[in-house]
């Protein structure tokens, strides 16, 4: 009797073993590279959408994800020791973050984006691109309610590129770059500033508009920080942010 049949289904089930455990290996990977992927926690007051549907406290957001907030509305993506991004109402960003930076694409509105030392930031408008290297602690508020694109800081430098122009944003200033839309509100902010698309310090004036723009939380949390001479990755978190 011949053995060839027996060598051909040893061959297949050794073959087939193979197979089975190559595939199961790849499962594997993938699920522990999904399980170590970047997150963050989102918190959210009054209607916001994430990539489109409506959004409840406790969801996780992953970088690429898109959250929009309402009228009266506003979310904060909470990474953890990375820092943390609050939106403010009426605002629409494409989130983008990985261990080494946080920020994103803000379509509309403003956005308060804090980082501890070792983490950059990142913020794209339609003006140009908002940078913070990451060698100190810092936050920034980016707002684009007027049509042009407005730049604070607080003790951690950043810098704006717009239309292969860059524009420095130093600690406890603020930059403008774009169109401003004309409008009473847009008239208060420019006239509060003081600078103008120059830069100049954050003067009580320019706080008192911030808050009218809806981040009167972030602004006050920031300026004290850039007040302070023992700024650490904690001080600088925006708490208390109130769209």
């Amino acid at each position: 009797m011949s053995s060839k049949p027996t060598t051909l289904r040893k061959t297949l089930t050794v073959v087939l073993m193979l197979t089975v455990c190559g595939f199961y290996s790849l499962v594997t990977t993938t699920t522990l590279a999904q399980n170590t992927k970047v997150a963050g926690d989102l918190s959210v007051t009054g209607q916001v959408t994430l990539n489109g549907a409506a959004a409840t406290s406790g969801a996780t957001v992953f970088s690429d994800s898109r959250v929009k907030t309402g009228q009266k509305a506003g979310a904060t993506i909470n990474f953890g020791k990375l820092g943390r991004i609050d939106l403010g109402p009426d605002t629409e960003m494409m989130l983008s973050f990985s261990e080494s930076a946080v920020g994103g694409n803000l379509v509309a509105g403003r956005a308060v984006v804090s980082a501890p030392a070792g983490v950059g930031i990142s913020v794209t408008t339609s003006d140009g691109v908002a940078v913070a290297d990451g060698k100190q602690a810092t936050a920034l508020i980016v707002d684009t309610t007027c049509g042009n694109t407005r730049i604070a800081s607080n003790r951690g430098d950043a810098k704006i590129t717009s239309n292969n122009k860059v524009e420095y944003v130093a600690a406890g200033h603020e930059v403008a770059v774009g169109t401003q839309t004309q409008g009473s509100r847009c008239t208060r902010m420019t006239a509060a500033g003081g600078a103008g698309a120059g830069g100049g310090g954050l003067s009580s004036g320019a706080v008192a508009a911030l808050v009218i723009a809806g981040v009167g939380g972030a602004v006050g949390g920031i300026v004290a920080a850039s007040q302070s001479d023992n700024v650490t990755a904690s001080s600088i978190v925006v708490s208390g942010f109130r769209p």
